[in-house]
């Protein structure tokens, strides 16, 4: 009798594997998004042992650029050495040194400011100045971002950013004009501001206290093979973020002076391979409540890399850092065809804590990068609402475009 049992045990297990090992990988949402297969969990398994073995081999080191840096290796082993001017990769026409400042309150201000270093002194470069009662500013040449940049500098065409302190101050200024965006006959009015940004707040590096379960999900879901993780290596990108504050004052001619204080969020990109043709489309949220939570969610699809990855932290009112755990937005959920939505919600798990975010879109701005404007930015001023808490802040959607840079620009 226990011989026949064992029989049949084995014949169902069998028949269950052959189904299992048969089965077929479902197919991508639009053609983009994967999904996950028999493999994924086995998947899951082996990066996240294989990232815990790295990280901790590595611990205390950096690498050069160009090497094996990033997936819980640090990018460079100090501060100093991190939060500076870097160095753009020799023999790699698409590399990047990039810094990004925002703002935004309460009462309605809004601030952007992005610079770009790429190649041979050109920069990607734009910002964006939002005054109540009086409207939207945006950068002279907008919404073309290929600008002229000062060697050896983060400055372009009046615009400079400069580093003072290691994470805790960098200098903002700005001497030239700016258009409103809804003049039609782009009248430029003289603009200049002097702003500091500071913080106490550690920063969130990307390469190392990111929740290796969010990377372990994105990486699982791919199909591997010896050029796909050769591929995660060349379209690395050193990225941390931080969050603090702007204050200074902003004189816009005709209009007068405007004192400025913003929550602020920040960040820093490095590569020696940013190219736009490869990303699909992403969505960032800054969001910063009334009782002092701050955070960051985001959700990205670069198909060479991952078809879809969720990234994010968040820091507590007594001002600790958390990786994001999970998120239940999802990108092909929402304006999959160009259209970002104005009023939608999703929820985040942090800390041990779920979030509910609602977001409204109060105003926004349209940025191409690239010299073939292949990357359209949609930069949104909102409200949002986090826990039944009032929240402000700014999102950021980016679609891959195509068609060429038009020939006035």
């Amino acid at each position: 009798m226990w011989s026949l049992c064992k029989a049949v045990i084995v014949l169902i297990l069998s028949i269950v594997l052959i189904k299992w090992l048969k089965a077929k990988d479902p197919p991508p949402i639009f053609n983009i998004y994967r999904r996950p297969n028999k493999w994924y969990f086995f998947k899951y398994l082996i990066f996240r042992l294989a990232y815990a073995l790295r990280k901790y081999s590595n611990s205390g080191r950096s690498v050069k650029q160009g090497s094996a840096q990033g997936y819980g290796m640090k990018f460079r082993a100090t501060i100093a050495d991190l939060d500076r001017l870097q160095p753009l990769e020799k023999n790699a026409p698409l590399a990047v040194d990039a810094v990004f400042f925002t703002g935004a309150s309460k009462e309605g201000y809004y601030l952007c400011v992005n610079v770009a270093r790429r190649q041979n002194n050109t920069v990607n470069s734009f910002w964006l100045l939002k005054i109540p009662n009086v409207g939207l500013l945006v950068s002279p040449k907008y919404p073309d971002s290929t600008l002229k940049g000062e060697p050896n500098a983060f400055s372009t065409e009046g615009m400079t950013i400069e580093p003072i302190e290691p994470m805790k101050k960098w200098k903002i200024s700005y001497d030239g004009k700016m258009k409103f965006q809804n003049d039609k006959e782009e009248r430029m009015i003289p603009v200049s501001w002097e702003l500091e940004w500071t913080s106490d707040l550690p920063h969130f590096d990307f390469d190392t206290d990111l929740s290796p379960a969010l990377l372990a999900r994105a990486i699982a879901q791919e199909p591997w093979s010896k050029s796909y993780f050769q591929r995660l290596k060349t379209y690395h990108h050193a990225h941390y973020e931080q969050m603090g504050y702007i204050k200074g004052t902003v004189q816009i001619e005709g209009y007068g002076k405007f004192d400025l204080e913003l929550n602020s969020f920040r960040d820093h990109s490095v590569s020696r391979e940013r190219d736009w043709t490869t990303t699909h489309r992403y969505a960032m949220h800054t969001v910063f409540a009334e009782d002092g939570t701050k955070f960051m969610v985001g959700i990205y699809s670069t198909p060479v890399r991952f078809s879809e990855i969720k990234l994010g932290y968040l820091y507590k009112p007594e001002d600790r850092v958390y990786s994001v755990e999970s998120c239940d937005l999802k990108l092909y959920e929402h304006g999959e065809r160009g259209v970002p939505p104005l009023d939608y919600a999703f929820t985040f798990e942090a800390a041990g804590n779920t979030y509910l975010v609602q977001c409204e879109v109060i105003e926004s701005a349209e940025i191409f990068m690239g010299l073939d404007w292949e990357c359209r930015i949609v930069e949104r001023m909102c409200r949002y609402t986090v826990n039944g808490k009032q929240a402000w802040g700014l999102s950021q959607w980016q679609y891959r475009r195509y068609g060429g840079c038009p020939n006035k620009y």
